[in-house]
């Protein structure tokens, strides 16, 4: 096997493929990029950019991989009662984990996932401002195309790694090693043909106003300060990336939910096998 490691979507990117599918790989990375260009909060030229300059019913062109993120985000809004909310940059802003990007006033994007409406397969519309953040689910999303483009290309086998979101294929027993919040890896599995994410926020909080706060926002705008380490599996890894946010706030309706997906919440600590 050989490994790639190029930094896109604001971490590091590997891509694992048997020797002689060199090439295959850098069609996977091309496909990571497209998503990063789409979908990137920072990036002035994105879909996202577009979507905080629009106004309320105007109907947005973007790239039809950003209208199946944002697909997959409402359904997920509404399977959590608005508890993934991907208009959750307006706090991210707010309390430093988000630039400005030339944001004036954060009061002027008052709406919610609610307020989005995907128009058809290359249009957005909105019924207010929103601050659209994909960090939470874009990511993921990068991964299952890559994944995809590794297929596509004949690969029989391949692991795809964005920082932790990750998604393996193949008939092999992959080793994943787990990090936990404070930063110490203690656990491992054994993946096979699925998708896993994790998340922790203990070693990346900040104080905005005499108030912790972390880059994961729970009911009614209040962040999520988490002890542990969160894991979920999932056949698709925009899935599993979307519900470690909402494990994190609420484990026993991520269950629920993850439930309707094929996916669960993998518990901690985590020994064993993951398929």
């Amino acid at each position: 096997m050989i490994t790639r490691c190029r930094p896109l979507l604001g971490t590091f990117v590997e891509i694992t493929v048997p020797v002689g599918h060199e090439v295959a790989a850098d069609r996977a990375f091309a496909a990571v990029e497209h998503v990063h260009r789409a979908m990137s909060f920072h990036e002035a030229e994105s879909d996202l950019a577009r979507l905080r300059a629009a106004m309320p019913g105007d109907a947005i062109e973007v790239d039809p991989e950003t209208v199946k993120v944002l697909r997959l985000a409402l359904d997920l809004y509404h399977a959590t009662d608005g508890l993934f909310d991907v208009t959750a940059g307006r706090q991210l802003v707010r309390t430093g984990f988000l630039p400005r990007a030339g944001i004036v006033r954060l009061a002027a994007f008052p709406g919610t996932s609610a307020d989005i409406e995907v128009v058809d397969e290359h249009r957005i519309r909105i019924a207010r401002r929103v601050l659209i953040d994909l960090g939470g689910i874009a990511k993921g999303h990068a991964v299952d195309r890559a994944i995809e483009a590794l297929a596509n290309a004949g690969v029989a086998e391949g692991l795809v790694n964005a920082g932790g979101d990750l998604r393996v294929f193949g008939n092999r027993d992959w080793p994943i090693a787990l990090r936990d919040a404070d930063d110490v890896v203690r656990h491992a599995v054994q993946a096979r043909d699925c998708a896993m994410a994790s998340s922790a926020n203990l070693m990346s909080r900040r104080r905005h106003r005499g108030q912790e706060q972390s880059p994961h926002i729970g009911r009614g705008g209040r962040p999520v300060l988490a002890a542990d380490r969160v894991s979920v599996v999932a056949p698709a890894c925009a899935v599993a990336d979307a519900m470690t946010k909402v494990a994190m706030a609420d484990p026993e309706l991520a269950q629920q939910v993850l439930a309707t997906y094929d996916g669960y919440l993998l518990a901690t600590p985590s020994t064993g096998n993951c398929h």
